[in-house]
């Protein structure tokens, strides 16, 4: 009976386990597909917005890495930087050079090989634009000197930020002020310590603001490089402005001395040929300076008194250019061909001979005229040893000209070089000596010149 019971409860399991298998072989009932359509019917019916509220608001979601996570992402970071040794590495490059230096309140970069970023500095610094904004705008004497005025320096202080027109009167009067307006800056950036002196800052500044290039003469300071005066035999440095518009020659104690003093006379002959028409073709000087710049980390020490000049051949290519003083003693090249030499007396005689300039009557009664006024007042400074420049733009079928070197005064040592010359101690009485008194240099260069047949 036993087993029998056995049996059947074996066989019971059998069967439920069958049922089992049947039901999940055919799937669902058809009761339970309907409850499972239902389901779904639910769930597609359900906003996203209903969803998203249903969500347990208070949860809050993790912002940091749990603390396993943490420590083995510092130790693949650590590894990297273990892997890789600083030395590997290229050097970053300092965007500029040791001998560059930069000022928060300026966009000129002061540059220790380029002299002029200095004066282009100081002439750029908020100081110096007040100081020349007053130049202009006081009231003055009958004698022009500035009178104190409280009214008047109140409008100055009103309008500083204002440049305004400025009457031509004003301008003149200004550089024709008999007073020395010099100035001096220093700046220290680090190492370095830089120190500019502004001379006769009034009296430039009106001259720049006459010929037109005061709005310019910052940036074109603020680049230059050395430059070679193909020709001259002087040991002076020259630099040029990068933008071609400017040249400057470093002058000697002996030259500044004599510029300092040459200089009032030289703004009065200005004053005559830019407001009252003087015929004059003498090379324009738009300001004197002297840098000083030191600085013991970069060896750097450097003292200059820098004469700025215009560069008579500034936007133009000649296929020629003379320095002419009047003289045959030792006044010829052999000419190269190379770009912008500089040829001399005896070579313009030649190129003459084989290639006439013509000009137009007017122009040449007007270069005459100006060699005249010129010399005459060059004789009545003392000045010697300036020469004629003449540049030959055949593309533009031009002559351009300018009186150069006119600071050079005729000091005892010339005195001694011209009577030792005069009496052949030196040697060689071909012609006549290079150096004389400046009424015989003044002679010999207005007939030299007509012989030229260019007055």
């Amino acid at each position: 009976m036993e087993n029998a019971s056995r049996v059947d409860e074996a066989a019971a399991e059998a069967e439920i386990d069958d049922q089992a298998q049947t039901t999940a072989s055919h799937g669902p009932t058809d009761d339970e597909q309907g409850e499972s359509d239902g389901e779904r019917s639910i769930l597609e019916g359900t906003t996203l917005e209903e969803i998203a509220e249903s969500l347990d608001q208070s949860a809050e979601i993790p912002l940091e890495l749990p603390k396993h996570d943490k420590m083995n992402f510092m130790k693949v970071l650590t590894n990297f930087w273990n892997e890789r040794s600083a030395s590997d590495w290229p050097p970053l490059d300092y965007p500029l050079n040791v001998t560059d230096h930069i000022f928060v309140d300026s966009d000129i970069i002061v540059r220790e090989d380029e002299p002029s970023s200095v004066i282009a500095f100081a002439l750029s610094s908020e100081d110096y634009k007040q100081k020349r904004q007053r130049f202009h705008h006081r009231k003055r004497g009958e004698d022009g000197e500035p009178v104190s005025d409280p009214e008047d320096d109140a409008g100055i202080e009103m309008h500083l930020d204002t440049e305004g027109a400025i009457s031509e009167d004003r301008l003149e009067t200004s550089l024709l002020h008999t007073t020395s307006s010099h100035y001096k800056y220093q700046f220290t950036e680090g190492s370095a310590k830089m120190l500019v002196k502004i001379f006769y800052a009034e009296q430039f500044d009106a001259l720049r603001r006459k010929c037109g290039v005061e709005d310019r003469i910052v940036e074109s300071l603020s680049r230059c490089l050395k430059w070679d005066s193909k020709g001259g035999k002087t040991k002076s440095v020259f630099l040029k402005t990068q933008d071609d518009r400017l040249i400057m020659k470093s002058l000697s104690p002996v030259e500044t001395n004599a510029f300092l003093k040459f200089a009032p006379a030289y703004f009065n002959i200005m004053a005559m040929t830019l407001f009252h028409d003087l015929p004059s073709v003498i090379a324009k000087m738009l300001g004197f300076y002297q840098v000083v710049i030191k600085n013991p980390v970069t060896n750097t020490e450097i003292k200059l008194d820098l004469l700025i000049m215009e560069n008579l051949f500034y936007d133009r290519a000649p296929t020629r250019i003379f320095d002419l003083k009047g003289s045959m003693r030792n006044r010829k090249i052999q000419s190269t061909g190379e770009q912008n030499e500089v040829l001399l007396d005896e070579n313009m005689v030649e190129y003459i001979y084989e290639s006439p300039l013509f000009a137009r009557e007017h122009s040449k009664k007007l270069l005459r005229a100006s060699v005249w006024n010129d010399t005459l007042f060059l004789a009545r400074q003392n000045v010697m040893d300036y020469s004629l420049m003449i540049a030959v733009d055949e593309v533009r079928r031009e002559i351009v000209v300018g009186i150069i070197d006119c600071i050079r005064t005729y000091t005892w040592d010339k005195k001694l070089e011209s009577w030792i010359k005069d009496r052949g101690f030196a040697g060689g009485n071909r012609n006549r000596p290079t150096v004389t008194s400046p009424k015989e240099y003044k002679s010999r260069f207005r007939e030299a010149m007509a012989r030229y047949q260019l007055t």
